[in-house]
């Protein structure tokens, strides 16, 4: 099976409110189902799209702890839409029952697990201006995919000083950020010196996946649930919702905007 294309041409038939119709064509985004094998077994089965999906694979399994880190795996190979990942051995944990898939606060994490992952976040120096975090998410707009299809949320991974270290996009917007963080492992990005702007609202389990990677700041454009303003308060993470307008909502340690 050949990897598709992000997005393709379909003709359609387009009514407006005068009685008018036009024929023309439109761009339509792929989605792109893909088999995850893990240590020679089968895993789970995902739907992603077609693109940086190494990256998208990488940050999947850092996000959920089944790796810490790419010194954790000793291959990945992709074979049209089967991508098998193998573990060195004595650096297997054990795997997560991932029976449900991206469910708005579907990870449960305690107290206890949420104050240990908080020890690489708490520690941060990273200080961000509300000026440079409103300006930055307006690129949302300029995103390429997003612009031909109106389909896909976005990610982005800045520096402090707002340059764009990694970006995705894909049709899930828990994908988008997986890809994201996957692709700053692969950079060896420093995650607690970058901040993490996504196009989506930020249950716990999305602001779970800045903890996890060691981020100090999650923005969007949408609103945050009540789990992942308390996702954030427990681990240390500043969460920001509504930026957009020329304002932002700084909803838990407000400390690291300027």
């Amino acid at each position: 099976m050949k990897i598709p294309d992000l997005h393709q041409k379909r003709k359609i038939h387009r009514f407006f409110e005068t009685g008018e119709v036009q024929e023309l064509e439109d761009d339509v985004i792929n989605e792109y189902r893909i088999h995850i094998r893990l240590d020679g077994e089968d895993f789970i089965q995902t739907v992603i799209s077609p693109s940086l999906i190494r990256e998208f694979i990488l940050g999947f399994l850092l996000t959920r702890k089944i790796i810490e880190g790419l010194q954790e795996v000793s291959s990945l190979e992709i074979s049209a839409n089967t991508i098998s990942v193998t573990r060195i051995h004595r650096l297997r944990r054990t795997l997560p029952q991932l029976r449900l898939l991206e469910s708005s606060g579907a990870r449960t994490v305690t107290p206890e697990e949420a104050s240990g992952l908080a020890k690489r976040i708490v520690g941060s120096d990273l200080r961000v201006p509300a000026t440079l975090l409103i300006s930055a998410l307006r690129m949302f707009a300029e995103m390429p995919v997003f612009e031909k299809t109106g389909s896909t949320h976005c990610a982005i991974l800045f520096s402090p000083e707002g340059e764009v270290i990694f970006s995705a996009e894909d049709i899930g917007r828990h994908n988008s950020v997986d890809k994201v963080i996957g692709g700053g492992l692969t950079k060896g990005v420093d995650f607690g010196r970058s901040w993490l702007a996504v196009s989506g609202r930020l249950p716990s389990d999305m602001v779970f996946k800045a903890l996890v990677a060691g981020i100090p700041l999650i923005t969007s454009v949408s609103a945050p649930t009540s789990d992942g303003v308390e996702m954030g308060e427990r681990g240390g993470v500043t969460v920001v919702g509504f930026t957009r307008g020329g304002r932002l909502n700084c909803y838990c340690h407000p400390e690291r905007i300027t």
